[in-house]
């Protein structure tokens, strides 16, 4: 099949038409068919001729395919319907293929005798005209496909397009993208918040900010504008928690960060594990196994019964800027106190009801967000690093804090967070030189 299709010559070297004499093959043999040839004329005037070759004892011919006339088959006249006609937008010059001779047995009755015409030929070629004019316009149109591709480009076929680079990696979180709101009141301020502003505040002071209900001096002094004195109450009431939360989320929607991570002040975060864990849009862990019910009022005195999941803010929880943003109509300003009160219940089950009920998201809940309201003391030390956060306090009325050995005794450290600081930060100064070893 070696030169099967010879490439035709440049449009303004083109060469008259050449009629090639059909190939001779001995009578009554049932030899290989010859070569392809590719040959081509510069013009539309002369007509294209129609070859025809009735061996005795074998069917052949002669086909003759223009793009700028017709496809003819085995036997077929040049003057029959054109099967193809060329295209406007090919240059002004016909591809014509030949010779091709494809021998098979003759059927009986078939007219066997051996000449060579420009006459049509009869009615037994019809078979051979059908075969061979299905493979040359299968032909013509891979020559069509050939000249369109390689005219799109200036180095025609040559040009191969290059593989479109690939999509580049989102950026990693940094520190400097997260927003961190730690809620308190006033009467934590000493026994809390100085624990918490000697421990993990110390490694995010620029990204951390203080929701408090209260002035304070002192943490002014030390704060700075990353302690915001907010107008609600100092109640533990559903009002006064979703006064502050409100606050949280207007700062954080003046910041243009583009992380929103809520705190209380008996938690400890975990920098290097939460900007890992920060992936999804709305993620933290739920204090129930089910979903919470909620009963949400409807025009003409009526109410709808809806559930949704939440991350409680115990535990802590995080939301991207894009779901914060859809959220505002029900969260911003005053309107976050308001939808509370819709539906009856806390800050951090308002949350859940907004992304879950108003906007149709989902929670995604993380196991590493802790609570003092779970037993802590199944932690193993090995896997304190991984935690995004973690909490302590007294549930069931025990003492419930991380299980951690030194370097402080549970009398100089009971919430344990200063032993854990140093396991994490072990070149913190105030912490033993044995650690830091």
């Amino acid at each position: 099949m070696e030169g099967l299709l010879l490439p035709p010559p440049p449009l303004r070297q083109l060469a008259p038409l050449q009629l090639v004499p059909p190939f001779q093959p001995p009578l009554g043999s049932h030899g290989p068919a010859p070569p392809l040839g590719l040959y081509c004329r510069q013009g539309r005037s002369q007509g294209l001729q129609s070859w025809r070759r009735e061996p005795r004892g074998a069917g052949g011919g002669l086909a003759v395919l223009g793009l700028h006339g017709w496809a003819s088959g085995l036997g077929a006249p040049a003057a029959t319907s054109p099967l193809l006609s060329c295209p406007q937008c090919l240059p002004d010059f016909c591809l014509c293929l030949a010779p091709l001779l494809i021998n098979f047995p003759a059927p009986s009755g078939w007219d066997l005798g051996a000449k060579l015409s420009r006459v049509p030929g009869p009615m037994q070629c019809r078979n051979l005209w059908g075969r061979a004019g299905a493979l040359l316009t299968l032909l013509c149109m891979g020559l069509l496909s050939l000249w369109y591709h390689s005219s799109l480009s200036p180095q025609g076929m040559q040009e191969t397009p290059g593989l479109s680079p690939p999509s580049p990696r989102p950026p990693e979180l940094q520190l400097h993208d997260v927003f961190i709101a730690v809620k308190t009141t006033r009467a934590f301020h000493h026994s809390r918040l100085e624990l918490l502003l000697d421990t993990w505040v110390s490694r995010t002071r620029e990204q951390t900010f203080i929701f408090t209900d209260s002035p304070d001096k002192g943490l002014q002094e030390r704060l700075g504008s990353h302690l915001v004195v907010t107008n609600c109450s100092a109640e533990h009431s559903h009002p006064a928690l979703s006064c502050k939360m409100a606050a949280e989320f207007d700062a954080f929607l003046a910041s243009g960060l583009k992380w929103f991570c809520h705190v209380d002040d008996d938690n400890y975060v975990n920098p290097p594990a939460l900007l890992k864990r920060t992936r999804d849009v709305y993620v933290g862990r739920p204090s129930l196994n089910r979903p919470i019910h909620a009963s949400e009022p409807q025009p003409h005195n009526r109410t709808r019964l809806v559930q949704f999941w939440f991350a409680t803010g115990g535990a802590g929880f995080c939301i991207n800027r894009k779901l914060a943003l859809k959220m505002a109509p029900w969260a911003s300003g005053p309107r976050f106190v308001d939808t509370s009160a819709l539906i009856r219940l806390p800050d951090d089950c308002t949350v859940g009801y907004i992304v879950g009920c108003k906007l149709g998201g989902h929670l995604q809940p993380s196991p590493l967000f802790h609570s003092h309201l779970e037993t802590l003391q199944l932690l193993g030390a090995a896997q304190l690093p991984e935690q995004v956060t973690l909490s302590y306090g007294v549930f069931e009325g025990k003492l419930n804090v991380i299980k951690l050995q030194g370097p402080f005794s549970p009398e100089e450290d009971p919430s344990r967070f200063r032993s854990l600081h140093c396991l994490l930060y072990p070149e913190t100064p105030w912490c033993p030189q044995l650690v830091a070893r």
